[in-house]
């Protein structure tokens, strides 16, 4: 069950159209198929009753079958054939015969819907000859039958003819269109992830050059200097980041958070030479660029602190916990350095470091709230909109 709800879920999610539609079909003839079994039961019909039922069942199995493949025109052709089979046992024992007959308009639109305009074309010619051939058995076999009457078999006809012709402009005007806006949005999709790509490169060129700066200074009182452009590059590269994981994934729009982070504090270990153990925990939450890029700032601000200032000679190294949870259209972003330090908060909120005023000016631009305290390690809880 759980497999299968997650199929459904794949497939909304992935919100293609004809898939969604096809998912759409099964669940509503299943319930269909299943209140007719019952409908037929209560009145009597314990045949139509036990053949509604199964097919409700077999239908569930295509369905089940349908998400684990993901082949539509297989399982619309299948679908189908359930649909007409079921239509002319019914219409042709005369039990619910007038229901049915609407059926074979409906299966005209799921033609022109499903496949391209030729084969739909070709599956109306034959679905039409298949009901005519129904519906001349029956004219010979049921004379009486209003259902089978000159007059009744003439608005089967004209109805169909209708109805194709419909479908037909329905294909030409909706499907089509669907389709160049499809191939469009690809476009615009391919446009954006070059966009990505070109920016995360001008922006690892400007890292570049500051690395081959850094490496130039090798003056120890040019200390100060290395260390400032050793942040600065740092900056840049976690910018640098979210670009380069807007390229390679599917979403353009929104960025991963748990990789993106768990990303950043490799790198930030890495350029200082460390490995401090950092534990990144979160719903699967996926934010926007925009967002995505403050919150790298402000995690590389403290990364770097944490690492920087990390264990003194003799201490055990902290480890870091990162934690991001969604609560309504809140976002609560969870710092917590985890050791046996000491931090005098009034000072750490009021100093001047470029680092804090980066934290606290970001925080602002997102209209969030920043708390800090001291928790076995120092603590920073920071809620925004999200």
């Amino acid at each position: 069950m759980c497999i299968f709800r997650g199929c459904l879920k794949r497939i909304f999610r992935h919100k293609d159209h004809k898939e969604m539609m096809l998912a759409g079909l099964y669940l509503s003839s299943i319930a269909i198929f299943l209140l007719l079994g019952i409908v037929a039961g209560l009145m009597g019909y314990e045949t139509i009753c036990w053949i509604k039922l199964g097919i409700s069942l077999f239908s569930s199995v295509l369905l089940y079958a349908y998400l684990k493949s993901g082949r539509i025109q297989v399982y619309v052709i299948l679908l189908i054939l359930v649909v007409e089979i079921d239509s002319a046992y019914v219409m042709l024992s005369q039990d619910f015969g007038d229901f049915v007959m609407i059926y074979p308009f409906f299966i005209i639109f799921g033609f022109f819907f499903f496949f391209g305009l030729r084969v739909a074309v070709w599956m109306t010619v034959i679905h039409l000859l298949y009901w005519l051939g129904i519906s001349v058995y029956g004219h010979i076999s049921f004379p009486e039958d209003p259902t089978f009457q000159v007059i009744s078999l003439t608005n089967i006809i004209v109805s169909s003819i209708i109805a194709t012709v419909f479908a037909y402009f329905y294909h030409i005007s909706t499907e089509l269109t669907y389709e160049e806006l499809e191939q469009a949005n690809r476009q615009k999709g391919i446009l954006l992830k070059e966009i990505h790509h070109r920016i995360k490169n001008n922006l690892n060129k400007i890292s570049s050059m500051i690395g081959l700066q850094i490496l130039s200074l090798k003056d120890e009182n040019e200390a100060g200097t290395v260390e400032v452009l050793r942040k600065s590059k740092l900056r840049i590269e976690a910018m640098a980041m979210v670009h380069d994981t807007l390229y390679k994934n599917e979403n353009l729009e929104k960025v991963r958070f748990e990789k993106y982070i768990k990303n950043l504090s490799q790198l930030v270990n890495q350029t200082y030479g460390k490995n401090l153990p950092v534990e990144v925990r979160s719903d699967d939450i996926f934010l926007p660029l925009e967002v995505m890029m403050k919150i790298g700032l402000i995690v590389n601000e403290l990364l770097t602190n944490s690492i920087k200032y990390s264990s003194p000679d003799g201490e055990e190294e902290p480890r870091i916990l990162i934690i991001l949870t969604k609560e309504k259209n809140n976002c609560i972003l969870t710092y917590h350095q985890k050791s046996n330090q000491t931090v005098e908060i009034g000072s750490l909120e009021k100093g001047n470091t470029l680092g804090m005023k980066l934290i606290r000016l970001t925080v602002q631009e997102m209209d969030g709230e920043m708390d800090v305290s001291n928790d076995r390690g120092l603590k920073f809880v920071i809620c925004f909109s999200c």
